[in-house]
């Protein structure tokens, strides 16, 4: 009788064990799937930011960042659409806001998408002078 309980409580054992491995191994969403390169596009004219979601997904609590330090959060950005930014909308975590005399040179958006998964968009802006033009506007050419 004892060696029959014996062998139920090794089954037992046995199929809980597999159960376990089972739930532990099975596949899940990669690490890689869950970060999405975001189809988006700023462009920068000397004054303000234009920053488009060319996705079919929201952009949900979305953050903007300006050269590394200066952060817009918060915001979603719906698909299709087109915002308008300023920099001074940007702040560092201090409370200080982009300095007008500081050139942007890179900008991202960090944000979770409306199915679930996080989004990310980041680009180096390029300055081109433009002969003969002595506006910060058309010493900029930050369209990418």
């Amino acid at each position: 009788m004892d060696k029959i309980k014996t062998k139920i409580l090794v089954i037992i054992t046995v199929l809980a064990v597999m159960v376990l491995l089972l739930f532990a191994l099975r596949p899940g969403k990669d690490k890689t799937e869950s970060l999405v390169k975001l189809n988006a596009s700023v462009t920068f004219d000397g004054e303000k930011f234009m920053v488009s979601n060319n996705d079919s997904l929201d952009y949900l609590s979305a953050e903007m960042t300006v050269n590394g330090y200066y952060k817009l959060t918060g915001m979603n950005l719906h698909t299709g659409e087109t915002y308008t930014l300023w920099p001074v909308e940007f702040a560092h975590i201090n409370g200080t806001h982009l300095p007008a005399k500081q050139i942007p040179q890179q900008f991202s958006i960090w944000c979770e998408l409306s199915d679930g998964r996080n989004g990310f968009y980041s680009k180096k802006l390029k300055l081109k002078k433009q002969p003969g033009k002595n506006s910060r506007a058309a010493l900029l050419n930050l369209n990418f």
